[in-house]
């Protein structure tokens, strides 16, 4: 029964999800042309060449616009996807269209279940599109500068393998980092990918969580959702600080005695590790709540 739960809740989210990506890919094929201008365009106009200045203030509008464009589809689509599941959900589980929710032959943790497990996947859809439209323009821009100049002759090392040349750069640059800040690189990239993978379905069991206890007040149901959800992050980030802070101190005070001292990838996971236990409690409330104290008056 999860499987047709999960199969109609995909109906229902993949036009918007797939919506937003559609525009994310727009505006990335857009941004990705003109950031191609600083080894080209902006660069004659940078020198006064073959540019009149109604071209050169054309060019450089259209050089803003765009990034401006670039940013708002990512704060868009981020944010705009949140709310839509949130809002989703809501209606769904809580409203007039929660009453049929609730008389189906399934239980509260399979209606939550599928909800989380379907909208943490398109959540998770939306994170790897903008790391994939992040990372074009990172490439897009890197080749426009090295073809500039004396800038060029860097990427004429690598016979113009602009991917070799990332490689390098980055490989030089995470060895600054484990060098400089104690960082191990592939602690760090593996916690940074389980992190990647599990935070859109630690988000959305939070969020969920959050309007599932919102809709225990007996009035204005959905904005103390809201509230609870703003409340949970902060408290989630506070928690996760203070404990960081302990745990710290306490090795620094060890370590000055000889014992081991905290690292950067320690108090990584010591986040890492309250954000699963904040999605964990939210979880079981909302399975205490919608078996015990479900309110759809």
């Amino acid at each position: 029964m999860l499987g047709k739960l999960m199969k109609y809740e995909w109906k229902n989210i993949w036009k918007a999800g797939t919506l937003m990506l559609l525009g994310m890919l727009v505006v990335t094929v857009i941004g990705c042309v003109v950031l191609r201008m600083p080894g080209g365009l902006v660069t004659e106009i940078a020198d006064g060449n073959n540019m009149n200045a109604t071209q050169s203030w054309f060019v450089l509008s259209s050089f803003v616009a765009t990034l401006i464009l670039y940013v708002i589809m990512l704060l868009a689509s981020t944010w705009g996807m949140l709310i839509f599941l949130g809002i989703r959900f809501y209606r769904s589980m809580y409203t007039d269209e929660g009453y049929l929710s609730h008389t189906l032959p399934v239980t509260a943790n399979q209606l939550f279940l599928s909800k989380v497990l379907v909208s943490g996947v398109w959540y998770l859809f939306i994170t790897i599109g903008i790391g994939i439209s992040v990372v074009a323009l990172i490439v897009s821009l890197m080749t426009g500068l090295l073809n500039i100049g004396e800038l060029s002759s860097v990427l004429t090392q690598y016979n113009g393998n602009i991917w070799e040349f990332l490689a390098d750069a980055f490989y030089e640059l995470g060895r600054t980092y484990e060098e400089e800040m104690g960082i191990n690189l592939l602690h760090y990239g593996i916690t940074l990918l389980l992190t990647y993978v599990a935070g859109p379905f630690i988000t959305m069991v939070t969020l969920f969580g959050a309007l599932t206890i919102g809709q225990l007040s007996s009035k204005h149901k959905g904005f103390m959702g809201i509230l609870t959800y703003a409340g949970v992050t902060i408290l989630s980030s506070i928690i996760g600080s203070t404990v960081q802070s302990a745990f710290m101190f306490g090795t620094n005070v060890m370590s000055s005695s000889g014992g081991f001292s905290v690292t950067t990838n320690m108090a990584y996971d010591i986040n890492v590790i309250t954000s699963l236990l904040i999605a964990a409690i939210m979880y079981g409330v909302s399975y205490y709540i919608m078996n015990r104290k479900l309110n759809l008056d």
